[in-house]
């Protein structure tokens, strides 16, 4: 169920942003619409503007005219939305947790910077001992098709007056552009943040437009969804249609299905959640590199197969069942062909499932 968000003020900062092709990681299911903002951005606006009454009279009048271009996103497996509070865009509680939260929010310009909001946030772990924690991770991740920069914290959370949490984790994305800058944080216990941390990032690469103006300077760049790629389907195998989250599915034999899905996340995060589907070992960063590659018309896709109970989103099983999922790494996004079912089936299907994912190509040549 989409639903609006942001204002057409950022559209064209948003729009720029997303011309620019960096490579990503992601696993989702659900699409949404940020249920409602928190107030109207206003780049160069002062704080009074930003949370004083001028803000609030500014809300009341956006609210009463349509509204511009918003951010989507798509909702993580099991997460839930939460009333958003100013300043943030949105608030979800993960994994259905009360004690564990991610949310957004926008601010006009730097916003403080990208040193200063890690070391606050480090003051918001801070220890016994009153000391700032350490950082214990950083990385680039993607977010609005933008790289931006993660950290990793382990400490006493004491943050916003949510929580105090002895034994916390918080896993922090700062995007700095040109106009805006976005924060999106997800803190609580230490192991089941970082259990949630695949979905985490799927859910900041997930952020997009809701639409695209005409003048949109990416309009050029292939849109990371239906339309930008093609495919041979085999001879035999039943077209389904597309999707939620799907750009094709298929009927291959009795049993067996295959589908055709894009999202971001690493390679190796979502061949580990595959896995896991399966109730397969854990691959590890030698087990990964070990795995079978391939060549299409997309570059490079990386073959993952697995034996053991098939477990869907929906929570439906196949005993004796077979993994066979192709990983194709795009700069903006993943392509997934996945094919599971019986194993004889799957067996039966495997070559028929490797022509198809040679096939792959972009639209009209590109």
């Amino acid at each position: 169920m989409l639903r609006p968000l942001l204002y057409s003020s950022l559209a064209m900062g948003l729009c720029a942003l997303m011309g620019c092709a960096h490579e990503a990681s992601a696993v989702i299911e659900t699409r949404r619409v940020a249920t409602k903002p928190s107030g109207t951005v206003m780049i160069g606006a002062s704080s009074d503007q930003r949370f004083g009454a001028a803000k609030r009279a500014d809300q009341r009048a956006e609210e009463s005219s349509s509204r511009g271009p918003g951010l989507v996103y798509q909702l993580p497996t099991g997460w839930k939305e939460l009333p958003a509070q100013s300043p943030r865009l949105f608030s979800l509680a993960v994994a259905g947790r009360d004690d564990c939260n991610a949310s957004l929010v926008m601010l006009p310009g730097s916003g403080g910077g990208l040193v200063a909001n890690i070391e606050r946030w480090q003051e918001q772990m801070a220890g016994s001992d009153g000391a700032p924690a350490e950082v214990v991770e950083r990385r680039e991740v993607l977010m609005l098709r933008g790289q931006a920069n993660l950290v990793v914290i382990d400490g006493h959370y004491r943050g916003m007056g949510e929580a105090d949490l002895e034994d916390a984790r918080m896993v922090g994305v700062i995007l700095l552009t040109a106009k805006f800058t976005i924060f999106a944080k997800m803190t609580g216990p230490r192991a089941l943040v970082e259990s949630e941390t695949g979905a985490f990032e799927a859910w900041c690469a997930s952020l997009d437009l809701a639409q695209e103006p005409q003048s949109n300077p990416a309009a050029s760049l292939p849109p990371a969804g239906a339309g930008a790629f093609i495919w041979d389907a085999p001879d035999g195998w039943r077209d389904l249609g597309a999707r939620s989250m799907r750009l094709a599915s298929f009927e291959v034999a009795e049993g067996c299905e295959c589908s055709i899905s894009t999202a971001g996340g690493s390679p190796e995060a979502n061949a580990e959640r595959w896995l896991g589907q399966m109730g397969a070992d854990a691959l590890g960063p030698d087990g990964f590199l070990a795995l079978e590659r391939m060549s299409t018309g997309l570059g490079e896709a990386i073959l993952v197969q697995a034996d053991g109970t098939w477990t869907g989103m929906s929570g439906t099983t196949i005993e004796s069942a077979r993994l066979l999922g192709a990983i194709v790494p795009m700069p903006r996004t993943n392509i997934f062909i996945k094919l599971w079912g019986p194993v004889d089936g799957v067996a039966g299907a495997t070559e028929a499932f490797k022509g198809l994912t040679k096939s792959l190509r972009m639209k009209d040549g590109r």
